[in-house]
């Protein structure tokens, strides 16, 4: 082997045995610390204990009432009703949908309501909760009020169940007003509701209202059309005019077809200068130039010929259609007009109470025993934590006292 390589110990891992005599010493060590502070430790967990204690029994007794509401079974408001009563009258003739309108199924959620800045000033004010809280250190009845809103939604809770059920929970002091609180909410929610619905409906009837003026004066011009074309072209009624106008032209030259079939056979029998033939040839002429007349000069259904009956009946149609129109429409808007006149003056609650708030039997907080165990387990280990702090600064003060004698035995020497 050369001189010059060292040979490294080998490193024998930790055996099973090895770690349980650690594991051993380490709480052999916990209870000698344990032994050694054990009055201290006692008396941080007694005084930790005793004062959580103390301040569990004076804090006051809090009681929760809740108040179960469900909303209306109708699926739509009575302002959707009215928008989809509307759509499918105007689908009924063509038309689309009115817009301006709210299309959306659902709306706001109602939890917006209940949420709502309004509603809990509502309940400040009717419940005096600036008094009721002890806020005295307010600078202006705003601050007061914010104070007491911030309180407030300390002790409110809101939760809805998958069946659309709305839990509103209030929390206070005395267990008679949380349940008038809880009962209030729904009332002061219904409340707001209806004044949105109000401001929502007042909306809705001054553009339904805009729109229905609108249809009243496009009907006054298209009237006012009309009569100018009707009285130009003297065309009242296009369809029944043109089928008198077919049956006297095609008796007309049905009658001119017979009248030439006489003058052809009177032709054939006493030739072209016989006086009953040459009277026939006069009925002949007559009779053709009748239809010709009839077919190119105007009078015979209007003010205009038959080549120009087209152009007359456009117009004539296309104000009487619009007007027409026009005049579904208004029937379509007048009764939704008067469903939303009604709907303003409707009192209709947004949420209906199902089950109201009762007086609670027992108090809901404070949990003196989770107060009392959760102290004694932070004194606990707080004691702990010193004792380990404790006995680290008397070993190190040992350590320190050693060393200075040894210096001073080792300077003795040293001076003999």
């Amino acid at each position: 082997m050369d001189a010059n390589t060292t040979t490294q110990p080998a490193v024998q891992p930790h055996t099973d045995s090895q770690r349980a005599r650690q594991d051993e010493s380490e709480l052999v060590r916990l209870f000698q610390l344990v032994r050694r502070y054990r009055r201290m430790i006692a008396l941080v967990i007694a005084l930790g204990t005793f004062s959580a204690a103390v301040v569990a029994f004076l804090l006051p007794n809090e009681y929760s009432s809740t108040v179960n509401a469900v909303p209306p079974k109708r699926p739509q408001t009575g302002l959707e009703s009215v928008v989809s009563g509307l759509s499918s009258a105007l689908r009924d003739f063509g038309l689309t949908r009115l817009g301006g309108a709210r299309t959306s199924s659902g709306g706001y959620d109602f939890i917006v309501v209940l949420q709502s800045r309004s509603l809990l000033d509502s309940l400040i004010e009717r419940f005096d909760l600036v008094k009721v809280y002890e806020i005295t250190d307010a600078g202006s009845p705003d601050s007061a009020r914010a104070l007491a809103r911030k309180e407030l939604l300390d002790r409110y809770e809101i939760e809805t169940d998958a069946a659309g059920n709305y839990l509103i929970t209030i929390t206070d002091r005395d267990r008679y007003r949380a349940a008038a609180m809880a009962n209030a909410v729904v009332e002061i929610a219904n409340n707001i509701a209806r004044e949105l619905d109000a401001r929502e409906n007042q909306v809705f009837l001054a553009g339904i209202q805009q729109r229905l003026d609108a249809a009243l004066a496009r009907m006054n011009a298209l009237a006012d059309s009309l009569e100018a074309v009707s009285r130009k072209t003297l065309l009242y009624s296009p369809l029944d005019q043109a089928r008198a106008a077919a049956s006297a032209i095609a008796e007309a030259k049905a009658q001119l077809l017979s009248q030439e079939i006489v003058l052809g056979v009177l032709q054939e029998r006493y030739g072209d200068d016989d006086p009953a033939t040459q009277q026939q040839r006069r009925v002949v002429e007559s009779l053709r130039q009748k239809v010709q007349e009839a077919e190119n000069r105007p009078g015979f259904v209007g003010n205009f010929s038959l080549r120009e009956a087209p152009r007359a009946a456009y117009d004539y149609l296309r104000y009487y259609t619009e007007l027409e129109t026009m005049m579904k429409l208004k029937a379509a808007m007048l009764p939704m007009l008067e469903e939303v006149r009604t709907s303003l003056v409707r009192n209709s609650p947004s949420l209906y109470v199902l089950d109201p708030a009762l007086p609670a039997i027992k108090k809901s907080s404070p949990r003196r025993s989770l107060i009392i165990g959760g102290a004694f387990v932070a004194s606990a280990i707080l004691a702990l934590l010193l004792a380990l702090v404790m006995d680290t600064l008397r070993k190190v003060r040992e350590q320190l006292e050693c060393i200075t004698s040894t210096s001073a035995l080792e300077h003795g020497a040293d001076g003999k």
